[in-house]
């Protein structure tokens, strides 16, 4: 039997957001007889902890910064150091926006890196010839380059010229929650000071502008009183100023922030409904997992969005940056609690049968074997040109 192949997951994120929980899903994940697995994580406070349990079960890893700029030739060095150390290895980097590390990809490949594959977490435009320059690069040194959703695919063909048969298209996936027990959820409410017969929605995201966050607030304001209780949990930049608009408009009694959790799994049980307001995203995790919990849930038509909906027939979808649609949305979902039942069932069974955790490491496994193959056959074309 074959050793088990080295694999880099490689996460530039700053933070513990839906892009590192699937890198984590990866390391926890994948065959351990097949595939072994090392971390390469950037230097953040703010994934200490998590790069902390990773080392407890056994995974080794690596603290390395993202190259943002040519400039920064320290941070080259390095990265080219790390990798010729492991240059036996799969490199999986994983791209938090459509710009990012896009130097990490041919330093591999001058370090002589055994396969390259690419998983864009986001769409996004090229702001100038050259950022869509360096992507198409970056394709060209890569073995399998994937996108999280047919969305983020058509963007990278459209925003960076790259073919669509070059990109294949792994989705997210999510473990089925945890079986909820009643005496937990009511404690989870009253820790949010929500009363027990009240209405509850939640939504969980990063306090950041692309969560929408502020439109958000804004469509529970347009909601006529008395409004169901709104928990966002997340941590990010924009705390203050959400405190602060949250006070602004009156809403101090039934909006609250509770702050980042370290499992959003456990806190679904308590709610009855899930709002995500983003103006841009790649697959949200936070939808799945909510829909995975059987709740309704209303969210923009962003991103993938449309494709885990199944075009709004598991998911209520909205346009975007309309925070009275939004609020349209909720209010049909409060006044109408059986249909309420049935889209959020619709949800589940849709996860369940498309979207699962399991389904994704399979997939990703298989992408690895794709790209270690294709990785070979490039090495003997090569050697074989250089020998006539």
């Amino acid at each position: 039997m074959s050793p088990p192949v080295p694999v880099i997951l490689a996460a530039s994120g700053r933070q513990r957001g839906g892009t590192e929980r699937i890198v984590d899903a990866l390391a926890r994940g994948l065959d351990r007889a097949r595939f072994r697995v090392w971390m390469a994580l950037a230097p953040s406070l703010e994934i200490d902890g998590w790069a902390d349990d990773l080392r407890r079960e056994s995974l080794p890893v690596d603290r390395l910064p993202e190259i943002t700029n040519r400039l920064q030739i320290g941070r080259a060095i390095r990265w080219f150091r790390f990798l010729r150390r492991h240059r036996d290895a799969l490199l999986h980097v994983h791209h938090t926006y459509p710009a990012a590390d896009r130097y990490l990809v041919p330093i591999a490949h001058l370090a002589g890196v055994r396969a390259v594959v690419v998983t864009e977490h986001l769409g996004g435009q090229a702001h100038s010839a050259g950022q869509r320059l360096l992507k198409r690069w970056e394709r060209s040194r890569s073995d399998v380059t994937v996108a999280v959703s047919a969305d983020v695919a058509r963007s990278l063909t459209e925003a960076f010229e790259i073919a669509p048969e070059l990109i294949e298209v792994v989705t997210n996936g999510v473990e089925a929650p945890p079986e909820p027990a009643p005496a937990d959820a009511r404690a989870r409410r009253a820790g949010w000071d929500v009363p027990a017969e009240a209405r509850l929605w939640l939504c969980v995201a990063r306090l950041e502008a692309q969560k929408g966050l502020d439109l958000l607030i804004e469509a529970w304001a347009l909601l006529p009183a008395p409004r169901p209780h709104l928990v966002i949990v997340g941590g990010g930049s924009l705390a203050g100023d959400l405190e602060r608009w949250v006070a602004e408009r009156g809403l101090g009694s039934c909006v609250r922030l509770a702050g980042p959790a370290r499992d959003a799994r456990e806190l679904y049980a308590a709610a009855d409904g899930f709002a995500l307001c983003s103006r841009w995203e790649g697959m949200p995790l936070t939808l799945l997992e909510a829909m995975a919990a059987g709740l309704p849930c209303v969210v923009t038509d962003v991103g993938g969005v449309s494709e885990v909906s199944d075009r709004g027939r598991a998911a209520r979808v909205v346009p975007a940056e309309n925070p009275r649609a939004f609020a349209d949305a909720v209010l049909e979902i409060e006044r109408d609690p059986q249909a309420a039942r049935a889209l959020g069932a619709r949800g589940a069974r849709r996860v369940a049968e498309r979207y699962s955790e399991r389904r994704m490491v399979d997939a990703y496994e298989a992408v690895y074997e794709r790209a270690l193959r294709l990785a070979h056959q490039a090495g003997a074309a090569g050697a074989a040109s250089a020998a006539a």
